[in-house]
């Protein structure tokens, strides 16, 4: 069992005051069968008042609504998560051409639509998508996202600020480098390609353990193994998440994981600082 203090700041400072606004924040840490959420505590400048309620995917939003002028808003939460130590390694009781089967089946494609329909964001070229190892199951499932996993790996590099939250997967295989939000979309766009169900998932991950993309919210993928179920694969590390990994929420690409969204009657601009802290104990 391990134990992790998460901590997440954001500040966002006005060049003038907004009028009203809303703001919906992802960021709460999951509890489910790995990990189980024992402390939990939120902070708000000038104590608004605040509602938890599950968005379409079932995973906790906060959400502040302000009906009067403010210039500077910000937000914290403090939480202690015990994960359970498991082997993220698999074995399929299948053998590949069964695993094989199931994925080109009507039955599989329909019941898992949602995790294998291209989104904007996940949108692959035509002119670049012969570049990727094709699933053929000649191999284990697992075994060829294993393969896909350091094969993003060596083809990208990670390079804060290179990209945004709106670049292209064509961009960012021009450019050849990214965040961990590209490496998520760039593996989850490969895996629907070849019919293969992957979600985009958000959430924090293990400071101590040297990590590339620790110091902020990190993105990994879960990928759908027939009789395995899903998956968690960190291309950004080449890594398969394990302990170290604290799920916050997953979705069909960054937009349905989005920490903080904002609607604001204002103008001017306005600067955000983010920290995110884990420890483990």
């Amino acid at each position: 069992m391990e134990e992790f203090n998460i901590e997440y700041f954001i500040e966002n400072k006005y060049e003038l005051p907004v009028r009203k606004a809303n703001f919906q924040l992802l960021v709460i840490p999951e509890s489910n069968q790995q990990q189980n959420v024992i402390d939990l505590k939120i902070f708000c400048s000038e104590n608004q008042e605040m509602h938890i309620s599950k968005n379409i995917f079932g995973f906790d939003i906060i959400t502040y609504y302000i009906a009067k002028p403010f210039s500077d808003f910000w937000f914290k939460l403090i939480a202690r998560v015990q994960n359970h130590e498991f082997n993220p390694f698999k074995v399929s009781p299948l053998l590949p051409i069964t695993e094989y089967e199931i994925i080109n089946s009507d039955d599989f494609r329909i019941d898992n639509h949602l995790f294998l329909t291209e989104t904007e964001l996940t949108k692959m070229p035509d002119s670049v998508n012969s570049v990727f190892p094709e699933y053929s199951g000649e191999i284990q499932l697992f075994d060829y996202l294993l393969n896909l996993k350091a094969f993003i790996f060596q083809l990208l590099e990670y390079s804060p600020e290179s990209t945004d939250e709106k670049t292209p997967i064509e961009e960012v295989l021009k450019i050849r480098k990214g965040v961990c939000q590209d490496f998520a979309h760039v593996f989850i766009s490969v895996c629907r390609k070849n019919k293969i169900p992957a979600r985009y998932v958000s959430g924090y991950l293990n400071q101590g353990a040297g990590f590339t993309g620790a110091s902020q919210l990190h993105a990994w993928v879960e990928a759908l193994i027939p009789e395995l179920g899903w998956v968690g694969f960190d291309a950004t590390n080449n890594l398969l998440a394990d302990h170290h990994y604290i799920k916050i929420a997953h979705g069909t690409d960054y937009r349905d994981c989005s920490p903080i969204i904002g609607v604001l009657e204002s103008t001017g601009n306005q600067k955000s600082i983010h920290s995110v802290t884990v420890t483990n104990q």
